[in-house]
């Protein structure tokens, strides 16, 4: 599916339309949206451009992943169009093909139609499909709350904060949903059924990013994608790292503040932010309040956020000339969790070290011995060693399918060692 967005569609290098996973989409948040799937890409006349490639360069055997492939080819093409470039290089076709699997072609056949795409002969879909009138009823249809209820099921998607608070008060047991990337797998691997749902995706001002005084403040809507745009220049250092987080169809939906809220020890942006000592903003009918990210995370699952309340926002100092660095291994290079992350930040002139890290506890984790034991000392060989000792004194990892015990402090220790050369390097 490629879907637009009426309240942040200027926010992502000019796209209009992008590819997400239509299979964890809950029909109802696609309220206000415009969707366009595979079959209306061809005209009467002519197969889609991207349609025609794959035909020519037999990019597909048994056909169940095709329109998959088609889609997220045809993103990267608006991508292309939107930017007035001409031509689609090898490795953009596998970065937007990341979340697309084929268990017969072996992919070069795929990847081949890609770079066979003849961008001039290609018709932009937002120029075919997009337009004032139909951006005027998508605005008034985004400014219409929704509420769906039967005698065991509820689905509200207000407006505005107000009224998501008085749904929270009329339903105290609903889950707050963002986009749904893990509750939607969740709902269809495992068959849990999710009876009260309370969408965001309606209230506008939770899809603001900006900075201000060197603080970067991200609604609870924004988006990975919007996010590592927001970022690339700001800090690019993280943009990259977000570059491995999940695939593009995802990372177009899935919230940075969803990512924490699900409070995995192994979410991807919860050590970064962690690192960037980031602080969590919450509402609730009595008033709002804030506090530090590290407090938000109390046991496994479990979090200081109220049933009563809602996140609205996170937000974190840029690290300017600071050291700031975010390491993340998994089993597969793309499309896969965390073994462990581990992020880092030092201030220009040593006196504030943080260390954050996921996979080695049942939340993320600063490891504040180690870092109060790098402010009282210089930064040399002996204290480098004398911290790595620390540092595995303060976790105790399981060992699972992902990765032994062993493993993990292995990974710790040596993404902390190349933490600290390349600061020392750069100092």
């Amino acid at each position: 599916v490629l879907r637009f967005f009426p309240a942040n569609k200027d926010s992502v290098e000019g796209e209009v339309f992008y590819p997400i996973n239509a299979c964890i989409s809950p029909v109802a948040t696609l309220d206000g949206s415009s969707l366009i799937t595979v079959e209306a890409l061809k005209t009467e006349e002519n197969l889609h451009e991207t349609q025609r490639a794959m035909v020519e360069s037999h990019g597909s055997q048994c056909g169940f992943c095709t329109p998959g492939f088609v889609m997220s080819l045809t993103g990267l093409v608006e991508k292309k169009l939107c930017k007035n470039e001409k031509r689609i290089s090898e490795q953009e076709a596998k970065n937007a093909m990341t979340g697309n699997l084929c268990r017969c072609t072996g992919y070069d056949a795929i990847i081949d139609s890609a770079k066979n795409i003849d961008l001039t002969k290609c018709e932009s879909i937002k120029a075919r499909y997009y337009n004032e009138d139909q951006e005027h009823d998508l605005l008034n249809i985004s400014s219409t709350p929704v509420f769906i209820e039967s005698d065991h099921y509820t689905f509200s998607a207000p407006t505005s904060l107000h009224t998501a608070l008085e749904c929270l008060t009329k339903h105290p047991n609903t889950t707050i949903i963002a986009s749904s990337t893990d509750l939607g797998v969740v709902r269809n691997k495992r068959r849990t059924k999710l009876n009260h749902l309370l969408s965001l995706h309606l209230i506008e001002d939770l899809y603001e990013v900006n900075e201000e005084n060197n603080i970067v403040t991200l609604g609870a809507r924004v988006s990975i994608s919007e996010f590592r745009h927001f970022l690339k220049k700001r800090l690019p250092d993280l943009a990259e790292y977000l570059d491995i987080f999940a695939s593009p169809q995802i990372k177009n939906i899935a919230t940075v503040i969803g990512n924490i809220a699900n409070a995995s020890p192994i979410g991807d942006t919860t050590p970064a932010l962690l690192a960037l000592n980031a602080t969590i903003h919450m509402i609730s009918k009595d008033g709002e309040r804030s506090i530090a990210l590290e407090d938000y995370f109390i046991d496994y699952k479990k979090t200081a956020l109220h049933p009563e309340e809602i996140i609205t926002a996170v937000s974190f100092n840029l690290p300017g000339k600071d050291f700031f660095k975010s390491f993340k291994n998994s089993n597969r290079k793309d499309l896969d969790i965390s073994t462990v992350n581990l992020c880092m930040f030092i201030s220009k002139d040593e006196k504030t070290y943080r260390i954050a890290a996921g996979g080695i506890a049942a939340i993320p984790l600063r490891l504040k011995k180690t870092e109060e034991f790098l402010q009282k000392n210089d930064l040399n060989s002996k204290t480098v060693h004398q911290a790595i000792d620390i540092l595995h004194s303060e976790f105790s990892p399981l060992s699972d399918v992902r990765a032994s015990s062993a493993y993990r402090h292995m990974l710790i220790e040596n993404y902390f060692k190349r933490c600290i050369s390349q600061f020392m390097e750069g100092r």
